[in-house]
């Protein structure tokens, strides 16, 4: 029978070390997530050196292959069409030439240079496999490390809430919206949609509690984590978090008991929350009249084809979807390249006159940046993927019944196969696919996914 004991060597502690030091890299920032990552790959392979790619590859370590085949395929053909056809067009704009020459100084890099920088990822996802189906992977510790962090990032931002600044001093430019350690970056309710799921499985996993206590732990920490969220004023992050909570307590029975418990403490939370504090409270309340205005836009543009509400103004963040749809038109296939987006949104054929001036560096949302930048081939390849991975965890254990050798890989499974479903949820307003910390989030949890799913059906 397969177990996850560590072995007591010191090469595998500062492999575990660097594992166990991601989530405290997100707080820090890109820079720390990209060193962790390098020294995690670099260590492996001078560890382990060929060994990590004779692992037995699945059908969707091949698909992942044949992704990053194709990524570095697209950034070949983009780079050389921008190099020898691009170079000598002009824009067909009326923007400020201070403008133009800034999209120019940006467009000099080629996305070749970022492709290759990116197959980082299929690096970091191959020597996770390696080293999670041969043990050398300590999971208590990585909950642990997620749960001392996420702790961290709350406690910071209650302690926002109280004197405006974080301990570190730091002053968050939006009151409805405090970020503790991120500063100027709203992300801390997504960083504790990332990692403070895992807080909840720590204690039935690799502790031994009475049932009162275990119950009373747990709603502590959903109290935190959930307060903390809020605080943050990242409204959809909040709506992810709560799905995924909720699926996990529908989907496993021995936790179901816990679903009344959660909803009481959820409905009070948010009405302590808006009851003492206005900001969040309005901020909130945005929400619901941004989806207001996004039904009567999409009624009034797309079915009555006028071209304007009376009384109301096409949204920034709603323009942000429409240039999507024509910066896709000039790729349609294999996309622009990786991170291609910035730069292509400016040069797409604008179709009305009232369209907004300005492109974002990406379309906010997982699967209209793939569409953009790898176009359909690349879109149709990241669909399969997940729809394997999920196929492989949610469908063949809670519909189809599946047995599993090894219930303990089995039960590690739960917290990640959930945590998925909600980072890749198709109706979400995201950052980046392609950003640093969302990549090497996603890339992690479906390596852990693919080898925990080995391990359970694997016979000895």
């Amino acid at each position: 029978m397969f177990n996850f004991k560590l072995l007591n060597t010191n090469q595998y502690i500062i492999l575990n070390v660097l594992f166990c030091l991601i989530p405290l890299s997100y707080i820090i920032g890109n820079f720390a997530v990209n060193l962790n990552v390098l020294l995690l790959i670099v260590f492996s392979l001078f560890l382990f050196k060929t060994k990590i790619f004779q692992i037995k590859l699945l059908l969707v370590d091949k698909f992942i292959i044949i992704f990053f085949i194709f990524i570095l395929f697209t950034g070949i053909i983009n780079t050389f069409e921008y190099l020898y056809i691009l170079n000598s067009e002009k824009f067909n704009t009326n923007k400020s030439l201070e403008t133009i020459e800034s999209i120019t100084t940006a467009s000099q890099e080629p996305i070749f240079i970022k492709t290759v920088f990116y197959l980082r990822y299929f690096f970091f996802y191959i020597i996770l496999r390696f080293l999670i189906i041969k043990n050398k992977i300590n999971f208590k510790w990585f909950f642990t490390s997620c749960s001392i962090f996420c702790l961290f990032v709350s406690f910071d931002i209650f302690y926002q809430l109280i004197f405006s600044k974080d301990i570190f001093g730091l002053v968050s430019n939006d009151p409805s919206r405090l970020s503790g350690p991120f500063g100027n970056e709203k992300i801390a309710g997504g960083y504790l949609h990332k990692f403070s799921i895992f807080s909840f499985f720590i204690f039935p996993f690799f502790f031994q509690f009475k049932k009162i206590y275990l119950s009373i732990i747990l709603a502590i920490l959903f109290i935190i984590f959930t307060t903390a969220i809020i605080l943050s004023g990242n409204r959809m992050v909040l709506a992810l978090y709560l799905m995924a909570i909720f699926l996990i307590l529908i989907f496993e029975k021995s936790t179901r008991k816990y679903i009344p418990i959660s909803l009481i403490l959820t409905i009070t939370i948010f009405y302590f929350v808006f009851s003492n504090n206005e900001r969040m409270r309005n901020h909130f309340h945005g929400l619901l009249n941004k989806g207001n205005q996004m039904l009567q836009i999409f009624v009034i543009e797309n079915i009555t084809k006028s071209r304007e509400i009376p009384g109301h103004s096409i949204p920034a963040y709603y323009q942000e979807y429409k240039n999507f749809y024509g910066t896709w038109l000039m790729n349609k296939y294999i996309g622009g390249g990786v991170r291609s987006y910035r730069h292509n949104c400016w040069k797409r054929t604008v179709i009305k006159s009232n369209e907004r001036g300005t492109c974002t560096t990406h379309p906010h949302n997982y699967y209209l940046e793939i569409l953009t930048d790898l176009g359909l081939l690349g879109f149709i390849l990241f669909f399969l993927i997940f729809s394997i991975v999920i196929y492989e965890t949610l469908i063949k254990k809670y519909f189809l019944k599946s047995i599993n050798i090894n219930q303990y890989a089995d039960k590690l499974l739960i917290p990640f196969t959930f945590i998925f479903i909600s980072e890749i949820f198709p109706i979400r307003h995201s950052g980046s696919f392609f950003a640093t910390m969302n990549s090497t989030y996603i890339f992690l949890i479906i390596s852990i996914i693919i080898s925990l799913n080995y391990i359970k059906n694997k016979k000895n």
